[in-house]
């Protein structure tokens, strides 16, 4: 490999981490609220957050709901925070809505101690 063929790989290498890094930034984001409310349909546990701030969500979430599957990681958490009526941290989702047509796919939830979050 020559010193230009290897100057145009670390070129193009770049680009692909900033575009990746774009599209992870435009990722849909809640922060604060409560889970008001929680429904499954099938496999999928949807919920809607009430008095957080969202922001970049997208269209097909129309609901501004989130969705999980039944036996994510994620369920018993939404579950509870929604039996206990915890205050959530940051909540964030995919970008998609492939779990249910009008709610968002579910990436991450934080849910603060009673001390509040920090």
């Amino acid at each position: 490999m020559t010193k230009g063929e290897a100057i145009v790989k670390i070129f193009y290498s770049l680009i692909i981490v900033f575009l990746m890094s774009i599209s992870v930034s435009a990722d849909a984001n809640t922060v604060g609220g409560k889970i008001v409310h929680v429904g499954s349909v099938n496999d999928v546990i949807v919920f809607r957050i009430k008095e957080g701030a969202d922001t970049n969500r997208p269209a097909c979430a129309s609901t501004l709901r989130y969705a999980v599957h039944k036996d994510s990681v994620h369920a018993s958490l939404i579950l509870t925070a929604f039996a206990t009526g915890k205050e959530l941290g940051t909540v964030a989702g995919l970008g998609t809505c492939s779990l249910w047509g009008n709610a968002e796919d579910l990436q991450f939830i934080e849910i603060c101690p009673s001390s509040g979050c920090s």
